[in-house]
């Protein structure tokens, strides 16, 4: 499926360079100019995908899973690129006609794109990064038969003024993009109710929580630490969290619980 993907992207991305170069439209250049870069992060993310799937080794010892927000990386790299080519292209612009074939290429290519997205909704993060700059691809493949119509039959400024508004586009998207990353590498915690479900369990199995840190690796994977005390299987304990894919280090202690020990115990209100 993923040589699907590909295939589906060379085309589209082949059309808009076509209306954009061929027909003579600003906002198709613009549009082909994210196709491009668009392939080049699906190629991108192929590849550090495959490598997130590497289990555990000696310079990884929690796995490779994020691995896959390289991928994110390139996208935002790839697309700030093509950005500022694309002020470029504006900045020195002149009159121009557009042809209405360019119509055609849009709105075929549009279609394609609207394929991709639909199938990348579902899957990994990674994937699910490339299915929103795709969207966007979907968006601009609108703008792109408008501009294309209105380029060729009112005025070669509907199809420059799309082209602009497509730009700023761009960099809302790498903006957002942005955002995303930097909450993973700041190892936000995961939701409260994470935190309340394992205190839950711990309690359930005879234990009591001094402290409990997690944080978020990588979308559905926790990694953590909790100190307990009381009779409780560690061993056990870790393995009914493991399939639920938190992974934590368990440290067993002696005592009774008290408001001292309660005091260190750390939860994503704090």
């Amino acid at each position: 499926m993923i040589i699907a993907i590909v295939i589906i992207a060379l085309i589209a991305g082949a059309l808009k360079i076509t209306g954009g170069v061929v027909y003579h439209s600003n906002t198709l250049f613009v549009d082909a100019l994210t196709s491009v870069a668009n392939i080049v992060v699906l190629l991108a993310i192929i590849r550090f995908k495959r490598m997130a799937e590497m289990p555990p080794d000696l310079e990884h010892h929690f796995g490779h899973e994020r691995f896959e927000y390289a991928g994110v990386t390139v996208s935002i790299v790839a697309y700030s690129f093509v950005a500022g080519l694309a002020i470029a292209k504006l900045f020195y612009n002149t009159e121009y006609t557009v042809s209405f074939d360019s119509f055609y290429c849009a709105l075929t290519a549009t279609l394609l794109y609207l394929a991709l997205v639909i199938y990348t909704a579902k899957s990994s993060p990674s994937l699910k990064a490339y299915g929103i700059f795709t969207l966007s691809e979907v968006w601009e493949g609108v703008a792109g038969i408008v501009a294309s119509v209105g380029g060729s039959l009112v005025s070669y400024m509907v199809d420059y003024g799309l082209a602009v508004f497509l730009t700023a586009y761009i960099f809302i998207e790498v903006y957002h993009q942005g955002r995303g990353m930097v909450t993973i590498l700041l190892d936000s915690a995961p939701p409260q109710s994470m935190y309340q479900n394992i205190v839950s369990l711990i309690e359930s199995k005879g234990g009591r929580v001094r402290r409990l840190r997690l944080r978020v690796l990588f979308p559905g994977v926790v990694h953590g630490d909790a100190v307990v005390e009381g009779d409780v299987d560690v061993g056990a304990l870790k393995r009914i969290l493991r399939e639920k894919r938190v992974d934590m280090c368990i440290e067993k202690v002696k005592g009774t619980f008290s408001e001292q020990h309660s005091s260190d115990y750390v939860n994503k209100s704090t």
